[in-house]
């Protein structure tokens, strides 16, 4: 275009920059940047000096005192104002012609020699802190500032121009008057005048005035080089207004980048005008905004680009969404010639608008000179965009609009928003069947996408045969080692390429199997998964494997005091109950496993009774389609397992003291305790473990705190089918073993005799119901326990059930309930102290 070439430049001694463009005309436009702004106020960072400073040069200057400026250019008929940005400072006049020599004297004198008058400090901070207020109403500047929040986390492009309340309250005029001498200095000048003068007369002019001025403080703050956000990055906003607001954007490419004009080309293409994408399709057609504009600005050291709209109350999500489509569709290369060529003309008619303005004349000149060191910078910008093509800006929508690098600000009244999250505070739970009737539970949760499986099936220690004691584990170690697809390490490569995050464990009464995976790759992961349990392969060379991993755990139980304890204690306990043995087996039992009869009780183990559901980012839909894939793979030739008698605990007492080569002493001591199925006693032990364990607890302060005999203590409990168990344990030093364990039995005492203080049962139950509303908060934690509730034969609204027993549940009967189980009870004494050296 060739029309800012026309300017005339040279710079003084002193480094500072001077720009003359003749315009013809009544009046002269003179600009004096300053290339300083919030970003560089260093250890004044926040206070807003740039912005304060800005102000306090219109209260008086060397030869203008007080408000002599503003007086004489309103007396001439000009025109005076000033700006502060993230990365400089404008002042500006505007004169009839003929008193351009005074505008540019006023300009030099304001600039190099602000009186900043004490008398005017003080009222002017008031009046900087009362448009402090003013931008806390302004809905528009307040999304703004929380984008540039979301976006940067070191630069100071984070903070806003202003600065904050509390620091701008503590700036002195000193600390003001320091930044000026520091950050006013020649080589950070540059002078631009627009009108019809002699140049050689403007640069002699600004040679008097400004050419005798030191250099000084030529060094830059260092501004961090932060990284471009990794992931999407979104923030709420809650602003009392009419409308709703999104702001949204990434970070490009700095000034004098190659890849800026086709940024900002392809953001122009979106919204920046009435025929505009965005604007045609969310504004015009589908009236889902009442306006929406694409940007693309360049502060600082970066560019920021994005969209920002203005919708009805409420109509925001259904916007958003349409608006992703359509960046997704651009970002896929949907982006035809036509509207290329008219964003051109469109961007290039737009700036030819600008040079119409003196002001805009001198903005693009300074601007250019900002950027690349020449006045005409923004013209070669503009040849530059003119060059893109089609492939071009394909590739640069394919990486600019891609959101995992985006920010983004959603402004609402929060009326909504408090009613959405009300709703759901309870998350949607359901129950059907399959089409053989297992139990299918959905609990869906769409924070996320991602889905989540979970299966329990008859299995664990209590359902295994004698003499394969231990055989639970092997086969869901096993599980995953190769199946008719695939072998083990295809199985393992294609549940990598699933996201697929698995777990298959065996307990003392079912085994679990569960997965989570990212929603979009939940049928690839469901069929997989039921491919394992189609057909696992149970190889030899796997088996053996495992039978030996199982082995080196189990023979580790004899290393470890505390594991030895437990496990002594249980087969005191339970004699030749599969209990006794935990979940862990028996050595022998494990040694003498055979592939065969791993596939045997794995398919006895699927023909008893299962339990699924899935949970997350799925709908019933969902959950009917994919526990309809599970199903058909389940094999159903075996023969369900039979849920053993139970012959009752020991009669008697015993105690058991063992030695092993190490330091610490362990004392145990385990009583019979309550079954799961078919009553609410697990309730009760629940909330006594939650009173009896803790800093707090009576057990820690008499034995620990009173005593100090121990550095742990507490009681823990299992259920099942069958009766479980209740421990109390403490690890203590050597000879202190029978004051801890008549501790112990001290506390069993107290709960036959005395129960829980009231201060004790009420700890415990609001805690109790904590624990238990908290699971109720994770769609993955409430499939868990529903599931495992219905395998149990509890209701499946067993949950809610669960926290109004115990609601309602009073001292007294909780005493009551719980005293039988300590008046003089059976159990068992373990002790393992350290070997004698």
């Amino acid at each position: 275009m060739g029309f800012l070439s026309n300017t005339i430049t040279t710079e003084l001694d002193n480094g500072i920059r001077l720009c003359y463009f003749h315009k013809r005309g009544s009046s002269v436009e003179l600009q004096f940047h300053i290339l300083t702004g919030s970003v560089h106020e260093g250890e004044y960072l926040g206070h807003g000096l740039s912005h304060f400073l800005e102000h306090m040069l219109f209260q008086g200057c060397a030869g203008y005192p007080g408000l002599t400026v503003r007086n004489t250019v309103n007396d001439l008929g000009g025109d005076l104002n000033a700006y502060t940005s993230y990365d400089r400072t404008c002042y500006r006049m505007r004169l009839p012609r003929e008193h351009w020599r005074q505008a540019l004297e006023m300009l030099c004198a304001m600039i190099r020699f602000p009186e900043c008058p004490e008398s005017r400090f003080e009222a002017e901070k008031k009046v900087i802190l009362r448009e402090w207020d003013l931008g806390r109403d302004s809905v528009d500047r307040c999304i703004h500032e929380k984008f540039f929040r979301t976006m940067f986390a070191k630069h100071p492009l984070r903070y806003p121009i202003i600065g904050f309340k509390e620091m701008i309250s503590q700036v002195t005029r000193e600390m003001m008057m320091d930044y000026h001498y520091k950050r006013y200095t020649p080589g950070r000048c540059l002078v631009v005048v627009v009108g019809d003068l002699e140049a050689r007369e403007f640069f002699d002019l600004c040679n008097a005035r400004l050419g005798d001025w030191p250099q000084s403080f030529l060094s830059e703050p260092v501004l961090p080089d932060e990284a471009v956000p990794a992931s999407f990055r979104q923030q709420e906003l809650i602003f009392p207004d009419a409308q709703e607001r999104l702001f949204m954007g990434m970070r490009g490419p700095g000034l004098g980048d190659t890849e800026l004009p086709a940024v900002d080309l392809l953001f122009g293409l979106l919204g920046a005008g009435e025929s505009s994408l965005l604007n045609r399709s969310l504004v015009l057609e589908r009236e889902l905004a009442l306006g929406v504009r694409a940007f693309c600005f360049q502060t600082s050291d970066t560019t920021i680009a994005g969209i920002s709209a203005v919708t009805e109350t409420g109509k925001m999500p259904r916007f958003r969404s349409a608006l992703l489509k359509e960046l997704e569709n651009v970002a896929a290369g949907n982006i035809s010639p036509q509207a290329i060529k008219r964003e051109k003309g469109q961007m290039y008619a737009d700036r030819l608008r600008d040079l119409r303005d003196p002001v805009l004349i001198g903005e693009n000149i300074a601007s250019g000179m900002i950027c690349g060191n020449s006045p005409d910078e923004w013209e070669r910008y503009l040849d530059d965009l003119n060059k893109i093509d089609l492939p071009c800006l394909r590739k640069t929508a394919a990486k600019c609009l891609d959101l995992s690098h985006w920010g983004s600000v959603w402004q609402h009244n929060g009326k909504n928003r408090k009613e959405k999250v009300a709703d759901s505070e309870k998350l949607s739970t359901s129950r059907i069947k399959s089409s053989t009737g297992i139990p299918v539970i959905v609990s869906s949760d769409h924070e996320l996408p991602l889905c989540s499986f979970f299966m329990v099936f008859s299995g664990g220690a209590l359902f295994e045969p004698a003499g394969s004691r231990g055989i639970s584990q092997i086969v869901t170690a096993a599980l995953t080692a190769g199946c008719g697809k695939y072998s083990e390490n295809a199985f393992l490569q294609k549940m990598d390429e699933a996201g697929i995050e698995l777990n298959i464990s065996g307990g003392l009464n079912s085994i679990t199997l569960s997965f989570s995976a990212p929603r979009r790759k939940m049928n690839m992961a469901v069929a997989l998964i039921a491919e394992m349990l189609r057909s696992p392969k149970f190889e030899k060379e796997a088996v053996d494997r495992e039978i030996f991993r199982a082995l080196e755990v189990v023979k580790n139980v004899e290393y470890n005091p505390s594991r030895k304890a437990y496990s002594q204690a249980l087969k005191n306990l339970y004699g030749d109950h599969p209990y006794a043995y935990g979940k862990l087996g028996k050595m022998e039992d494990i040694s003498a496993l055979t592939p065969e009869k791993i596939r045997k009780f794995y398919l006895d183990c699927l023909a008893g009774k299962i339990v699924m559901g899935f949970a997350g980012d799925c709908s019933i839909t969902d959950a009917e389609k994919w526990s309809a894939v599970i199903e058909n793979a389940l094999p159903r030739s075996g023969t369900a397992l039979p849920l053993p008698e139970f012959g009752g605990f020991c009669r008697k007492s015993k105690r058991e003291s063992l030695s092993m080569e190490r330091e610490q002493t362990v004392v145990m001591r385990m009583i019979p305790g309550a079954e799961f199925a078919g009553n609410d006693e697990f309730d009760l032990f629940e909330l006594l473990q939650q009173s009896e364990n803790g800093l707090a607890s009576t057990l820690f302060n008499e034995v620990r705190e009173k005593h100090a005999l121990c550095y742990s203590v507490g009681m823990n409990f299992f259920a099942g089918f069958h009766p479980g168990a209740v421990c109390f344990y403490s690890m203590t030093e050597m000879g202190a073993e029978d004051k801890v364990m008549e501790l112990l039995n001290k506390e069993i005492t107290r709960l036959a005799e005395e129960g829980l203080s009231e201060s004790e049962f009420d700890a415990a139950k609001t805690a109790l119901l904590f624990d238990i509303a908290r699971s109720g908060d994770s769609a993955e934690k409430l499939l868990n326990t529903m599931a495992m509730d219905i395998y149990y034969g509890k209701d499946e609204n067993e949950f809610a059930l669960r926290q109004e027993r115990i609601r309602n549940l009073d001292l007294a009967s909780f005493n009551a309930a719980i005293k039988p189980y300590f008046s003089a009870p059976a159990g068992v004494e373990v002790v393992i102290k350290p070997e004698k050296k």
